[in-house]
């Protein structure tokens, strides 16, 4: 099923050498291929708008690598518009808790999975800043869980984890070039078996090449925090996010959010979520605030197909968007 587990979490993932204890189908001694296919019909309905219905197809293969002390991992993904590089990495590891990675890496902030099989629900939590919304917190840019080139340094011995990274950019994607670098700097402590807190800051700094035009430079800067709690079948967590943006126009942009999620496990096959997610955004005078309801259940028909159907309701205080619901249904198959 979709990354859930009624087993609690022994130690943090944080700065860890995952591509060693990732299972996958074996291509031989040193190469592992995982991967899913997610299939998803959406429908929505805004106030003061036409109903939509939707179909989405994406699939995603992993390549994992292990030629210890060197690992490395590529992900190829697909969807109707494109095929494309998600990731491509490779890891030195010092000894069993220091490694330093190199490449396209998926980016550290945010408690939420990057893909659909790790996730407690259909959609992800935020919708702002993400492509879903009409109001987007950063031009053309994902304000959370990005895939960048940089290279980091990571520490993790099971019960504490730490990672700082140099990138280039972390929501516009630039190059190496001068002034238009980020850093990243996230920290996690596994008080015991299933309670887990992570910190973590990002700053870019942005010049007139990689801002919206008409703009001059700029920066960014997020602070993320959140805390889980997984003793067994139940999950529980909530997310603090912080966004300052300064895009060199005049007027800044301030977004914040808040997210509380409940995930009970009630048998190998069946799960279900609550969640509850409030985003607020600042660009001048002008307020944007949502409250986001999700109910999500999730089923696991074999132990590589799943079912997963959400209903989300979402009160919307904005002069660009009105209150809406939705309702989606996943087939997920996973390898």
């Amino acid at each position: 099923m979709s990354g859930y587990s009624s087993s609690q979490s022994d130690g943090t993932t944080l700065g860890a050498n995952e591509t060693l204890t990732a299972d996958g189908i074996a291509l031989g001694n040193a190469v592992k291929l995982r991967g899913y296919l997610d299939f998803v019909f959406k429908y929505d309905d805004e106030d003061g708008r036409d109903q939509n219905e939707s179909f989405n197809t994406s699939t995603d293969l992993d390549f994992l690598f292990d030629f210890s002390p060197i690992t490395a991992e590529v992900h190829l993904t697909a969807d109707p518009d494109e095929i494309g590089i998600e990731q491509a990495f490779g890891r030195y590891s010092v000894n069993q808790d220091f490694h330093i990675t190199f490449g396209r890496q998926l980016t550290v902030l945010g408690f939420e999975a990057d893909e659909a099989p790790g996730l407690y629900a259909v959609t992800s939590a935020h919708v702002l800043g993400s492509g879903d919304s009409d109001v987007s917190v950063i031009t053309a840019a994902q304000t959370r869980r990005n895939y960048v080139d940089g290279v980091r340094l990571n520490y993790n011995n099971g019960m504490f984890g730490l990672t700082f990274g140099l990138h280039d950019g972390y929501w516009s994607q630039d190059h190496f070039d001068g002034d238009d670098l980020a850093i990243d700097l996230a920290a996690s402590v596994m008080f015991f078996p299933g309670l887990e807190a992570r910190l973590g800051y990002a700053h870019e700094s942005l010049d007139e090449d990689s801002t919206p035009p008409g703009a001059n430079d700029g920066d960014i800067g997020q602070f993320n925090a959140w805390l889980a709690y997984n003793p067994g079948a139940l999950t529980l967590a909530t997310e603090f996010d912080n966004y300052d943006i300064d895009l060199g126009t005049g007027t800044d942009t301030e977004y914040w959010s808040w997210m509380l999620l409940a995930n009970y496990q009630f048998t190998d096959w069946f799960a279900a979520t609550i969640r509850y997610t409030h985003e607020d955004v600042e660009v001048g005078n002008v307020d944007h605030d949502s409250d986001r309801f999700t109910f999500a259940t999730l089923f696991s028909l074999t132990e590589n197909f799943g079912v997963n159907v959400e209903y989300s309701t979402t009160s919307v205080d904005s002069t660009t968007q009105g209150d809406y619901d939705e309702f989606l249904v996943e087939g997920l198959i996973t390898y």
